[in-house]
């Protein structure tokens, strides 16, 4: 059996693709999942939004 954090392949042994959220190793957390596109578009993503929307706060944008 696989392991889900077993990155060294792309793709899976049936040749689909990798899913967007991986349970953490140690742990109930699910992360992103950097071997997928969409995973990895949000991981860059993610922080570019939430700094956004930090600077907009402490600008009083939100008012």
């Amino acid at each position: 059996m696989r392991h889900e954090n077993d990155h060294a392949r792309d793709r899976d042994h049936e040749g689909e693709d990798q899913p967007v959220f991986i349970r953490q190793r140690y742990g109930t957390r699910w992360v992103y999942n950097h071997r997928n596109p969409v995973g990895l578009a949000l991981i860059m993503i993610v922080p570019i939004v939430a700094i956004g929307a930090l600077l907009l706060m402490t600008r009083g944008a939100g008012r």
